[in-house]
């Protein structure tokens, strides 16, 4: 059966009881199961964006022509869960066919991450996930190539040590609805595991990642390697001139955000490091940068509780802008979060901009889009309403409104149909 008709039955089955009714006939039941399968269209359902302008991604494959060539890189990084390389495939082709790239290269170029000899974080030689590459094109000469992170191996004791529960004796005397939601509290591990003692070594997968981002051009990529990257590696050109564009799912914002904080303080440690200035150049360039990061299914508030705040916050204008006075001392031009979230995933949060003031580092000049969306169809029922918190959870790459926004951004463009855009009026 279908995943989501799956959890979706024992959801119809609770919101029934809950509501009082005795019975449902199955051909309701039916309907109802399909009606929440559709998707209206044209699409009116919720779409409300707060925030400034962003850009996307078509305006950086536009920007490179014959003669003055350009790639854009897109970082790709997967949330909870057992996530097998490949994931992404929808995402990619979704957006490769909304930037009107029609070409894709047969090879998909596979990185064995590892972690270098100067690791900080990690020992030198850890296993630290996979990267696999991929090249779209076009006949106007725009270039994308996407870095598919996949970093769940790393979580795999984890998740280990509990899977027990799923079928032991327990197991087997749980409720349908009960053991969807219990799968879901197992599924847990990876968040706890993160925040505990795996955090290094994740945030140092999506360290390697972002350093072989900046390695060179298509050409320049093994098809196959077990390797490790060094900032030495890395090209000035690459990062100085090509756009870097970040999308993140679930948990996958969190460890995203924590990796560029632990870049920028890579890049502090550096600069006070003589005998490594060799491998400064490239990561200097990241001061005069803007990264546009795109975060389905957002999690950071969640996931910041019990965490300390970084050390430098509610100091973006000492750091950021044209007449900073710490301008030297900024990680980042500028790091555009946009945030998607639809109000029935239980697992995503808006981020308000207190958030952003008070728990996101003033070094790295981020601005904040809050998107509310609804990407799963809520149906009524009469007496309550209910949508599948997991299709809310996942289905943001095959939403045609995230896709456009993915793809247009905010600014150059007027916002999807049906959806409504308010503006900051000040500083953000």
């Amino acid at each position: 059966m279908h995943h989501r008709l799956q959890y979706l039955i024992p959801v119809v089955a609770a919101a029934c009881l809950l509501g009082g009714c005795s019975s449902i006939g199955q051909g309701v039941t039916k309907a109802i199961i399909e009606k929440a399968e559709e998707k209206p269209e044209p699409d009116t359902t919720l779409c409300e964006i707060t925030g400034p302008e962003f850009p996307g991604v078509d305006a950086s494959l536009k920007a490179a022509t014959p003669t003055a060539a350009k790639t854009t890189r897109l970082v790709i990084v997967h949330g909870i869960g057992a996530q097998q390389p490949g994931y992404s495939e929808r995402q990619q082709r979704n957006l490769a066919s909304h930037l009107g790239l029609d070409m894709v290269d047969p090879a998909v170029k596979t990185i064995a991450l590892m972690s270098p000899p100067d690791a900080k974080t990690t020992a030198p030689g850890v296993p630290l996930g996979s990267l696999r590459i991929s090249r779209f094109t076009n006949a106007n000469s725009a270039e994308l190539l996407t870095f598919e992170l996949t970093w769940a191996d790393l979580l795999e004791t984890e998740r280990k040590a509990i899977a027990f529960d799923e079928y032991g004796t327990s197991a087997k005397a749980r409720a349908d609805l009960n053991k969807s939601l219990k799968m879901m509290i197992n599924s847990f591990t990876d968040p706890l595991a993160y925040n505990g003692s795996k955090g290094d070594v994740v945030r140092g997968s999506m360290l390697q990642a972002l350093c072989w981002v900046g390695r060179g051009a298509w050409a320049d990529y093994p098809t196959s390697a077990r390797e490790a990257c060094s900032w030495r590696d890395t090209k000035r050109n690459v990062i100085r001139d090509d756009d870097i564009l970040i999308s993140t799912h679930s948990l996958g914002s969190r460890v995203a955000l924590d990796t560029m904080e632990t870049l920028g303080a890579l890049r502090d440690s550096l600069s006070k490091d003589r005998s490594a200035r060799a491998g400064l150049q490239a990561l200097d360039s990241l001061r005069d940068k803007e990264i546009t990061f795109f975060m389905l299914a957002n999690q950071l508030p969640l996931l910041q509780m019990g965490e300390p705040a970084p050390p430098v916050v509610k100091q973006t204008a000492q750091y950021c802008g044209p007449n900073a006075p710490k301008i030297k001392g900024r990680w980042f031009k500028g790091l555009h979060i946009v945030a998607f979230s639809d109000p029935n995933d239980i697992l995503s949060y808006a981020i308000p901009q207190s958030f952003t003031a008070d728990f996101i580092d003033s070094r790295l000049c981020a601005s904040t889009t809050n998107i509310v969306v609804s990407v799963a169809t809520q149906v009524s029922l009469g007496v309550t309403s209910l949508a599948s918190p997991q299709v809310a959870h996942t289905a943001y790459d095959s939403d045609d409104r995230v896709l456009g926004l993915m793809t247009y951004g905010l600014g150059g463009h007027e916002p999807p149909t049906g959806c409504t855009w308010l503006k900051f009026s000040g500083p953000n």
